[in-house]
């Protein structure tokens, strides 16, 4: 398994698009997958915000997760933001998400990013175990109640 930049492999930007639609699209009444895959397509760079990561092994899409400045309307000044962390139902629970995670954290941390952001409304023991900590419990911009959490990220 490899954990790579989504624009060098731009055949599986629709079908993490998919995914994340899938998943999330039902927080965003107005949203449509079409959307949707034009705002992957754009994030798709690197070294930036935003940019977007992919998990991948024998050229099949395992998950994904982005780099982003804002994924919460309500919160502008907290940026930026990992976002979008999804890994597929059969290959869960081989550690593919807190990878992902640690790539984000990663890019941040070489572009000289000093702290992370990202929202959860279950999944907030995964991101505890990589060291992130809770900012405040609320309600998101569709009247879901999440937890915002942030990761410090050393300097070198």
């Amino acid at each position: 398994m490899q954990i790579d930049y989504l624009c060098d492999h731009p055949r599986l930007i629709r079908e993490l698009a998919e995914l994340n639609f899938n998943e999330w699209g039902q927080y965003r009444p107005n949203d449509t997958l079409e959307a949707r895959t034009a705002r992957m397509r754009a994030a798709c760079r690197k070294g930036a915000v935003p940019s977007v990561v992919v998990a991948i092994e024998d050229a099949q899409l395992l998950g994904g997760a982005l780099l982003i400045d804002s994924d919460l309307a309500s919160r502008p000044d907290l940026t930026p933001w990992l976002a979008g962390v999804y890994v597929k139902a059969e290959h869960r629970g081989r550690g593919i998400a807190s990878q992902l995670v640690t790539r984000i954290v990663n890019e941040a941390a070489a572009l000289g990013i000093a702290e992370l952001y990202l929202y959860t409304d279950k999944a907030q023991s995964l991101y505890a175990r990589l060291g992130w900590e809770v900012v405040e419990d609320t309600v998101d911009d569709d009247g879901l109640e999440i937890t915002v959490m942030k990761r410090l990220i050393p300097t070198t």
